[in-house]
């Protein structure tokens, strides 16, 4: 048996005693749920409500939306994320202990458990190999814990290494093939390299690193509080005639956006910016001035482009607003006020919330309402696929909603 093997094999056994740890105040349950009829395609407002019981197959049956799913955890839910389709929950093992518990997208069944000292810094983050290389090499999770780096295997749960970091991470960790990419607080771009376990290189801007950096074809594109977008190598950083950056005139503070050849990002300059990336400079395609600082990472769906804008100067009236942009000039097409995040969107709906936890599903033509119901006892209301929603409640409850199939 190979090393990986027995990897394998003690993870199992360690997630298994762990597991039952967790159940000695309870036992989880989960529920599947599958409902027919057909999708409610009327433009017409239905709202609903989900209360501490969670939601039910006639809640959302009106609504064209079917319960996918319930577990029940048996302990209180701290923090709730999702990444590649599944979601991540960080729940209390007792006073000075937590565990990360991976909670499969498709079926609603608890996969692992994993150890914490204290709850995650920032979101966890998956890497998929290439498909020629998935074989020997499966899916890593990745998560921040009190300055080191974890790496997970994220089919067994399993620790794979940790790499300790003498500086302040500022973002979640942004995976490649060879390397991770981090920001700090001070200022600063880091490669880790994965093989070596320490930092390769790093690269000084002007202002902190509060967006997570963006990996695509060898590069990293990471924004900078500065107000510039950077190009990166991953392997090596900065190169002569290989790097550029781009200046806006306010802090860039969400994460760009990768569609083909496109990137797409936001600045507190009020204004969205698409570039294409020219090897040792950026070119620009357009930029639209949307009149409020820009908040969220973009979404992309077809044609259009969906982002959170969010004025918060006035911290008694902050301004928020949902606003969808033509990808081909920058022109926008409509904009809804009282949206914080986009979950979701897929060619006919793009799902929302607002600070109160509202789920909306705004229909992509026109932003008209096509369903709304409040989450007052959800923790964390989650994207996960294109036609997938998770709502978490503090109390252990975790429910998968979805568009009827």
């Amino acid at each position: 048996m190979n090393s990986r093997s027995n990897l394998a094999t003690l993870a199992c056994i360690f997630m298994l005693t762990l597991t039952l740890l967790i159940q000695g105040c309870g036992s989880p349950t989960i529920r599947q749920t599958t409902s027919g009829g057909e999708a409610n395609t009327s433009t017409a407002v239905s709202r609903g409500a989900a209360d501490a019981d969670g939601l039910s197959t006639a809640d959302l049956r009106p609504l064209g939306v079917q319960l996918d799913w319930s577990y029940h955890h048996p302990q209180k839910i701290d923090q709730a994320f999702s990444a590649n389709g599944n979601l991540y929950i960080v729940s209390a093992a007792g006073k000075r202990s937590y565990h990360l518990i991976k909670i499969d997208g498709t079926s609603g069944l608890p996969t692992w458990t994993y150890p914490l000292q204290v709850p995650l810094e920032f979101a966890p983050s998956v890497f998929v190999y290439p498909k020629e290389l998935r074989a020997e090499n499966p899916d890593e999770l990745f998560i921040v814990e009190r300055g080191m780096v974890h790496c997970v295997d994220d089919q067994y749960g399993a620790r794979n290494y940790r790499i300790p970091c003498n500086f302040p991470i500022s973002t979640s960790v942004v995976p490649g093939i060879d390397n991770l990419i981090v920001g700090g607080y001070d200022f600063r771009i880091y490669g880790l390299s994965k093989k070596e376990k320490f930092v390769a290189w790093t690269y000084l801007t002007n202002g902190a690193i509060s967006a997570a950096p963006i990996n695509f074809a060898g590069r990293s594109y990471v924004g900078s509080e500065d107000g510039n977008l950077y190009a990166l190598k991953q392997g090596n950083g900065f190169s002569k005639g290989g790097s550029w950056n781009f200046e806006t005139q306010q802090a860039i503070e969400a994460a760009a956006t990768v569609d083909d050849d496109r990137i797409y990002f936001g600045s507190r300059d009020t204004k969205m910016y698409c570039l294409t990336d020219g090897g040792d400079e950026a070119y620009l395609n357009w930029q639209s001035n949307l009149a409020l600082p820009v908040f969220s990472s973009p979404v992309v769906s077809g044609n259009s482009l969906f982002v959170t804008l969010n004025d918060n100067r006035n911290s008694d009236a902050p301004v928020m607003a949902l606003a969808c942009l033509d990808t081909a000039d920058g022109a926008e097409k409509w904009r809804q006020e009282g949206y914080s995040e986009i979950l979701s969107s897929n060619r006919t709906q793009v799902w929302v919330t607002d600070e109160n936890h509202k789920l909306t599903a705004l229909n992509i033509s026109d932003g008209s309402i096509r369903w709304a119901f409040d989450c007052p006892a959800s923790i964390a209301v989650l994207g996960y696929d294109e036609d997938s929603a998770a709502i978490v409640n503090e109390d252990g409850l975790v429910q998968s909603i979805s568009n009827h199939r």
